[in-house]
């Protein structure tokens, strides 16, 4: 069993959030991975670690349904709330882990949303879930999400090296935002990846709107790379054919793909603020160009735009007013203010 956990740069950006939900595939070990998670916020050293992961770490409350039965109650949350309200006992704040959020009743819901409302300060929730709408839209609209990966970047990496990738290829490759199959046929089909990310950039560069949001729909994840980092770019600038045309595309697509967009291009402003420090990447000139024209500030700013419009989307918001409050900011305010 892996451990998927989000970088520094995904925490920063989001530890302002009082709860973050984690969406997950129908395989993985929920408690495994939500205790791991759990020790990342709350861990000072590795006894408290050690204590998070078996699950008896004083400041981890774990909210799951009681022994015979499948829903979590009312009566659980309200526990919750009396337990804000004492300070934590060993870390500078509380976690509320519920691996199975699904298993929430309608009344623990609506609890729970009244404590996410007004939240104490020393108490984050993390919640796991396979998909936004099998929670209450206003939990989800007061929440992060955050889309957990197939795999490690190490575990990626490894196998990529193992099919025959050079070490710095399969370390790019590694941190792209892989869906379901994809690695595996980057493992059975190898790509010469320099030539194949030119190839992408110089024709999307010359490329309309339509292609570039085409490469970014595709199953291709190198030229869905270079798509994204090009609509990147289009976003700073309220580029005007993004803003028509790039809009039409968008709201046309289902709701599922439109999220995924989404959060493919949130992974990648994650990804240009991670590796901000490192040297020039000569694999993917590209990405160095951009975070070059934006900066790190107004990077993050578009990050936070984005998952704000990830959330809205996910709970059935209006898609056209959504990808227009994204790509247009309000008179007077841009995305790097």
């Amino acid at each position: 069993m892996h451990h998927m956990n989000p970088t520094d740069a995904d925490k920063s950006l989001l530890s302002m959030a009082s709860a973050t939900i984690y969406l997950v595939s129908r395989s993985i070990d929920r408690l495994y991975e939500g205790r791991q998670l759990a020790a990342e916020v709350i861990s000072r050293c590795d006894a408290d670690t050690s204590k998070a992961v078996r699950g008896v770490h004083p400041d981890v409350i774990e909210l799951s349904p009681p022994e015979g039965k499948e829903r979590i109650g009312i009566g659980q949350v309200r526990d919750i709330i009396r337990a804000a309200q004492f300070a934590p006992v060993q870390s500078d704040c509380k976690v509320c882990l519920i691996a199975n959020a699904e298993a929430l009743t309608i009344e623990a819901s609506n609890a729970l949303l009244k404590i996410l409302e007004e939240p104490p300060r020393d108490l984050r929730f993390i919640l796991l879930a396979e998909h936004p709408s099998d929670l209450l839209p206003t939990i989800v609209s007061r929440s992060r999400l955050i889309r957990m990966p197939i795999a490690s970047n190490t575990q990626i990496s490894s196998r990529l090296r193992d099919a025959g990738y050079e070490e710095s290829h399969a370390a790019w490759l590694s941190r792209l935002a892989l869906r379901n199959g994809e690695l595996e046929r980057l493992l059975v089909s190898q790509v010469n990846v320099p030539h194949d990310l030119a190839d992408a950039t110089r024709t999307l560069t010359q490329s309309g709107i339509t292609a570039v949001i085409d490469a970014c729909l595709g199953d291709d994840p190198l030229q869905r790379r270079q798509g994204l980092l090009h609509v990147l770019k289009r976003m700073a600038s309220a580029d005007a054919e993004l803003l028509t045309v790039g809009i039409r595309i968008l709201a046309a697509q289902s709701r599922e793909s439109l999220e995924q967009f989404l959060h493919d291009l949130l992974m990648v402003a994650f990804d240009l603020l991670r590796t901000a420090q490192r040297k020039p990447c000569p694999i993917d000139p590209t990405a160095d160009a951009v975070f070059d024209e934006l900066g790190e500030r107004r990077l993050q700013n578009l990050a936070l735009a984005l998952d704000d419009a990830h959330r809205c989307v996910a709970v059935y918001g209006p898609v056209e007013g959504i990808l227009l409050s994204l790509f247009l900011p309000c008179e007077g305010e841009s995305h790097d203010s």
